[in-house]
């Protein structure tokens, strides 16, 4: 299977998000992906605009509208993609990574469930019943949602030990200097981080900057320099790294060998090679 993470600028109107994310799928079923990796909440943007947003009753039927263009475009394309998206659920509404594949309806593939108390009252978010992996070409993809990774305990025992690689479609900022020179990777640090916890292959999306009003800068990034979009082995060695400046794409090789998951990064100016991290196969 060969996949591909994305590190996009994302904008803060769906129907941009819609134009980018369609670019990308496009641009990936071009060069052979089965599969794309989005960050989380990309559909909508991920900031002060959810206010608005989740105020208005109207959100479903946007978001419902843009979903329908999304399958339109994988139906096409002959690719699918993992794509975050709040998705409506038990009188509120995920922060979920949603499934589009080819002539299919769209699957709920993951949910954050570590939530802080501000996230559910500003926003109102809803925690999943369980966070058991989505199969998808015979490998069991589990999810990780941003800074959740630093209260992995709280994920434990609801299906995400099942994994055979864990998507980290995290919005991630690292700590810079004066210089915006990094001083800690978050991105490494944490993708390590759940990688050791849960034993197996990490492949994370963040997203670069906002599209729109980049001078003023978001929340997210005041104290952090964004990007940086990482893969690691069950051990936690990098295997590849995106830029913090460019929008990229990052390719990888999932297979089964020996009934466990391997990994390669291709990438002609950093191969490297995960074989036997993932857990094995009953």
């Amino acid at each position: 299977m060969k996949l591909c993470t994305v590190q996009p600028h994302m904008s803060d109107s769906i129907s941009e998000n819609v134009i980018e994310i369609t670019r990308w799928v496009q641009r990936a079923a071009g060069e052979g992906a089965d599969v794309v990796l989005f960050p989380e909440m990309m559909l909508t943007g991920y900031d002060h605009q959810l206010h608005d947003l989740f105020k208005d009753t109207r959100w479903h039927r946007q978001v419902d509208e843009a979903l329908s263009e999304l399958s339109d475009v994988v139906d096409a394309s002959g690719t699918s993609a993992f794509v975050g998206m709040p998705y409506p659920y038990g009188g509120g509404h995920l922060n979920a990574l949603v499934l589009l594949q080819p002539e299919s309806d769209a699957v709920l593939a993951g949910a954050r469930s570590h939530l802080p108390v501000g996230d559910r009252n500003r926003w109102g978010f809803v925690e999943p019943e369980n966070r058991v992996p989505t199969d998808f070409h015979g490998i069991s993809f589990g999810s990780i949602f941003c800074a959740e990774a630093h209260h992995l305990d709280y994920t434990q025992g609801k299906g995400l030990e099942k994994s055979d690689v864990i998507l980290w479609p995290g919005v991630v900022g690292s700590d810079h200097n004066e210089k915006s020179e990094v001083t800690t990777d978050w991105n490494v640090e944490l993708a390590r981080k759940i990688a050791i916890f849960y034993n197996v292959p990490v492949l994370q999306s963040n997203y670069l900057t906002y599209a729109t009003d980049i001078s003023t800068q978001s929340m997210l990034e005041s104290n952090r320099m964004l990007g940086g979009s990482i893969a690691c082995d069950a051990s936690g060695q990098v295997l590849d790294q995106a830029s913090r400046k460019d929008e990229e794409i990052r390719w990888f090789e999932l297979s089964r060998v020996n009934g466990t998951v391997k990994v390669t990064a291709l990438d002609t100016t950093h191969q490297a090679e995960c074989s036997g991290e993932a857990r094995s196969i009953e």
